[in-house]
């Protein structure tokens, strides 16, 4: 099978490692940095590269791999998806699914397959000079298929989504995936952001533990990929925010009454409702690191 990888950053590079060397797979590579095509190259991870799609033999790929960030993923299915050939699979990597499935409808009558995906993998900073092939071992796949995609395309993923170390595949739709992907990674950027807006961040060197590097580790990010990512989200995200400055509402005005009967009475509201989504889907499960 004949697989190519448009963009060659943290998560197309990492990709490539991670299924370098499976039987029967060619992976090539698109990437307009020149030091990581050659580096590439020279580790064996990719048979060829080039700089841009249009001087890439796309036509004759059985699987394309958009990891882009999601203005250059539509850039992409505007300009070169109707190069696919019959029964081909584009997938994508991006945090956002709606945009893309939209462009793809948007397209003349086709017959390669779209198939969106999402890797639950990352680190703060990218490029493929952070990737690394244990970047997937142990994280959720989310697959977004339609009702037009075959079961084959399903299970061609499903091998090679196994093959890069994932510990399972969540089946969803465009919709349900930006709402929880809005709740599960965006808000909690949103969140990491503004406790580092706080006026004693940088007088708190030496008090911080692991909850604040916890709660703060993602701030650490690209800015143009995730402004992006909220923008091409941002209905539900602005919904999200708000959701969440009424809740932090709930304890201002608790500690500003003195209330500490109705404040303990929240803390364990809200304690419960984390131990009992612990309970559901398994403590020992909840305590796993997906998101190095």
């Amino acid at each position: 099978m004949k697989m190519m990888i448009i963009g060659l950053g943290l998560i197309g590079g990492s990709m490539a490692m991670a299924l370098s060397g499976t039987p029967d797979l060619e992976i090539t590579t698109v990437t307009r940095n020149p030091v990581s095509r050659a580096d590439a190259l020279r580790m064996g991870i990719v048979k060829n590269a080039w700089p841009t799609p249009d001087l890439a033999p796309i036509e004759d790929q059985d699987l394309v791999v958009l990891c882009l960030p999601p203005d250059a993923c539509l850039e992409f299915v505007k300009q070169e998806a109707m190069r696919l050939k019959p029964g081909a699979i584009l997938t994508d990597v991006c945090g956002v699914k709606k945009p893309l499935y939209a462009a793809v409808n948007a397209l003349p009558p086709h017959d390669f397959i779209y198939l969106g995906g999402h890797p639950m993998a990352g680190k703060e900073r990218g490029s493929f000079a952070n990737a690394f092939g244990e970047l997937y071992r142990g994280s959720h796949y989310i697959l977004t298929p339609d009702a037009s995609v075959p079961q084959s395309a399903i299970d061609t993923m499903t091998r090679l989504i196994h093959a890069m170390g994932c510990a399972d595949i969540i089946f969803t739709t465009p919709v349900e995936h930006d709402e929880r992907i809005g709740y599960t990674s965006q808000l909690m950027h949103v969140m990491a952001l503004a406790l580092c807006d706080q006026h004693l961040l940088f007088d708190s060197f030496g008090f911080e533990g692991n909850s604040f590097r916890g709660a703060t580790r993602v701030a650490a990010l690209d800015p143009d990929l995730w402004c992006e990512l909220f923008m091409a989200n941002k209905e539900t995200l602005a919904d999200l925010t708000d959701e969440l400055i009424r809740n932090l509402s709930v304890y201002r005005d608790l500690l500003l009454a003195g209330d500490r009967e109705k404040l303990l009475a929240q803390l364990k509201v809200s304690s419960d409702r984390k131990k009992e989504f612990d309970r559901l889907m398994g403590i020992e499960h909840s305590k796993t690191t997906l998101y190095k």
